[in-house]
């Protein structure tokens, strides 16, 4: 089974998840398929339960490929953690669309996770702002 991991905080945008680990300062965003992956990764859900409920709220078909391919992507930002250490999933987002035959719409429902590093409260601005030069003015001799 799968089950989240401890020590995140979670925010909700209408379908949408942003999960902030505070001690790597990294923020992750999951879409909809992928938040609904999320949701269900308390140890009890099977993987048809994931990919029934995937497909409730997305229209994407039932099939737990689509389960699979966010798993791996949550697995991979350590955000879940899977009792299985072996578990490897060789689908890829091209093969899914192709094999499942989904229009364009449909593929950009596909579970995606997107990280970003939140700069902590101590660090330096990377870029400042520059300091104005004065602008020479012309003499005459």
């Amino acid at each position: 089974m799968v089950r989240r991991v401890e020590g995140v905080q979670i925010e909700r945008a209408a379908d949408e998840i942003l999960v902030l680990r505070e001690e790597s300062l990294e923020a992750h965003a999951l879409n909809q398929s992928a938040a609904a992956v999320y949701d269900l990764c308390d140890g009890n859900a099977s993987k048809s339960e994931m990919a029934a409920e995937i497909h409730r709220r997305t229209g994407l078909p039932a099939d737990e490929e689509i389960v699979d391919l966010a798993l791996s992507e949550l697995v991979e930002t350590g955000l879940v953690i899977l009792d299985d250490p072996e578990f490897r999933s060789a689908v890829t987002r091209r093969a899914l669309i192709r094999r499942l035959a989904l229009s364009s719409t449909l593929a950009l429902m596909l579970p995606v996770v997107e990280t970003i590093v939140v700069p902590s409260a101590e660090a330096e601005p990377r870029f400042s702002t520059p300091t104005p030069t004065p602008t020479p003015t012309p003499t005459t001799l």
